[in-house]
């Protein structure tokens, strides 16, 4: 007989039978996690969503500042002062009970109202510095 037309029978090479097996792998696996994967993650309300009623946020920086920012968290309440320093220093409240929405080294948000966000413009536009009081919650 010829051996031209003998069949005989063909092997497929490991390699190939193992990539294939490796790839039927990873095609379960993605199904798998798509299928029944990981919850998507809640998304966080924006800042103005996080505001109350006739609110705004006010971003105080660090400059701005003539002491460093208690370890606040967000939601704590604090007041604010107005300072000048020098031979005719004095100090004088602009903001009660604003609430504290972000802080950072670089400053921080505070949740005001009407009347806090005009009395801190009016401070720092009259070269004051601003002293932030952490409120007990006692």
């Amino acid at each position: 007989m010829l051996p031209a037309l003998t069949a005989s029978r063909r092997r497929l090479p490991r390699r190939r039978v193992a990539l294939g097996a490796a790839s039927a792998l990873l095609t379960l696996g993605a199904l798998g996690v798509e299928i029944g994967g990981a919850a998507a993650p809640a998304a966080q309300p924006s800042l103005a969503e996080s505001l109350a009623p006739s609110t705004w946020a006010m971003s105080l920086p660090a400059a701005w500042l003539a002491a460093p920012v208690p370890r606040v968290r967000t939601g704590d309440v604090v007041d604010v002062l107005a300072v000048r320093q020098g031979d005719r220093a004095y100090a004088v409240p602009v903001a009660y009970a604003a609430r504290v929405m972000a802080a950072d080294e670089h400053g921080v948000v505070l949740q005001v109202d009407e009347e806090g966000a005009s009395a801190i413009a009016i401070a720092r536009g009259g070269g004051l510095l601003l002293v932030p009081l952490l409120r007990s919650t006692r």
